[in-house]
């Protein structure tokens, strides 16, 4: 029997909620009351998400979807939540500094905490960590994986506005690789978080559903993103509806047909579906809104 998409949802946002609230409320008190607690409940939506990708992992790979498994989900989209802000809302400056100090951070455990945020983020990340053997290889290779595609998105957006004698298709090419390894590895993480060795015949087909959520994310964020002046491979490409159609029915036929059947398949292809659905809606119910297009919930 397919899954309930719709009452999943709303169940697994009253789960992440309590993972979360009690975490915020005492390292970072101000995201649940700044703008109407705006971006806490973004963060929430993120993990709800991450939620429902780590169930299907889960169960892929063979384990059930506890309420440890529920509990790494909702850190790990907290995690990824903070991590993007760092990345993607205070400027060139501050995404460089995040990035130095991850590194600082896997390489050496630990850096010094200069505010709220970056406890929390610190916080989180400490939390997660403890629950998996990280001196797993593989884990700790798609960690460091992640982390540079993180650093290689960064320098790209310096650097692809200046080239303007790159030929459009490599350019296209260039942005199409950013997105899909950024996604691509964070839900190799996330797997391999939930799942000891997860088996490494799924791998590709994982990532090809991470990398199809980021073109989704794209899309849906096409207005904002435009509006603040960031390159995506979606907001470049000139047909983007057509496109995203043509990577949606690639990516979910290989996953279809590359994983056996089972329910954690089944609830794969239903969020991928859902998911695809909700960000064509945002992006045509947004397309007036410029700065304020970030504000769309499910």
């Amino acid at each position: 029997m397919k899954p309930d998409l719709d009452e999943m949802v709303r169940t697994r946002r009253e789960a992440v909620d309590r993972d979360l609230s009690a975490l915020v409320k005492r390292h970072c008190p101000e995201m649940l009351t700044a703008s109407g607690g705006y971006e806490y409940r973004k963060m929430v939506e993120l993990s709800s998400k991450m939620s429902l990708v780590g169930q299907a992992c889960s169960l892929i790979g063979g384990y059930p979807f506890d309420e440890r498994r529920l509990r790494i989900s909702s850190l790990y989209g907290a995690c990824c939540f903070l991590g993007d802000s760092f990345l993607d809302d205070f400027g060139e400056r501050a995404a460089r500094e995040y990035l130095d100090r991850y590194e600082l951070l896997i390489t050496r455990g630990w850096f010094d905490i200069r505010n709220q945020r970056e406890q929390l983020f610190y916080v989180i990340l400490g939390r997660l960590f403890a629950e998996r053997d990280l001196l797993d290889v593989i884990l700790r290779q798609a960690i460091v994986s992640l982390h540079l595609s993180q650093k290689r998105d960064v320098e790209m957006r310096s650097e692809l506005p200046q080239s303007a004698a790159m030929p459009r298709r490599k350019r296209l090419q260039l942005l199409r690789e950013c997105a899909r390894d950024r996604s691509g590895h964070a839900i190799t993480v996330l797997a391999l978080l939930l799942v000891p060795r997860f088996p490494l015949r799924y791998h590709s087909l994982i990532y090809a559903a991470g990398s199809l959520i980021m073109h989704i994310d794209d899309h849906g964020d096409c207005h904002f993103d435009r509006y603040h002046n960031r390159l995506t491979f979606m907001n470049q490409v000139k047909d983007p509806v057509r496109a995203l159609h043509l990577i949606f029915q690639r990516n979910t036929t290989r996953i279809r047909e590359g994983l056996p059947e089972s329910p954690g398949r089944d609830l794969l292809l239903s969020f991928l579906r859902r998911y695809y659905r909700t960000r064509l809606r945002k992006n045509r119910l947004e397309r007036s809104r410029g700065p304020l297009s970030w504000t769309a919930y499910e």
